[in-house]
């Protein structure tokens, strides 16, 4: 992977953990754009599992202002989903574009974002 991106929605990063509750425990889905290190809406569920539907609603948010004939033809996705959430992902309406998953670099590009979380986040 190369240093750093150089257009807004050339790399997104997608970072989910469980947080728990008075209620239990949830799943909350945030990601932001690599190089304005812009947060997009997250997303959250009442239990702790990703769905199609889920990252459905998550690249609905991220996407949301995404222009092919401005942005990227195809964004990377760097995720700390485990790599078995890929054919979950190839469901999506986000197949077409790239996915890698490093949890790492996730962690790394995202800790400005994560650290001012107030709640404590749990790697699925």
């Amino acid at each position: 992977m190369k240093k750093g991106p150089g257009k807004v929605f050339e790399r997104i990063y997608i970072h989910a953990a469980k947080i728990k509750t008075t209620e239990g425990w949830i799943l909350a889905l945030h990601s932001m754009d690599g190089l304005s290190e812009f947060a997009f809406q997250p997303v959250f569920n009442k239990k702790p599992e990703v769905t199609v539907e889920l990252l459905n609603q998550l690249f609905d948010n991220t996407l949301k202002d995404y222009n092919t004939v401005f942005h990227p033809k195809q964004i990377v996705f760097v995720t700390n989903l485990p790599e078995e959430y890929a054919e979950l992902i190839q469901q999506t309406k986000a197949a077409r574009h790239r996915f890698i998953f490093d949890k790492e670099v996730t962690l790394k590009a995202m800790h400005g974002l994560l650290s001012r979380m107030t709640h404590e986040l749990i790697e699925l």
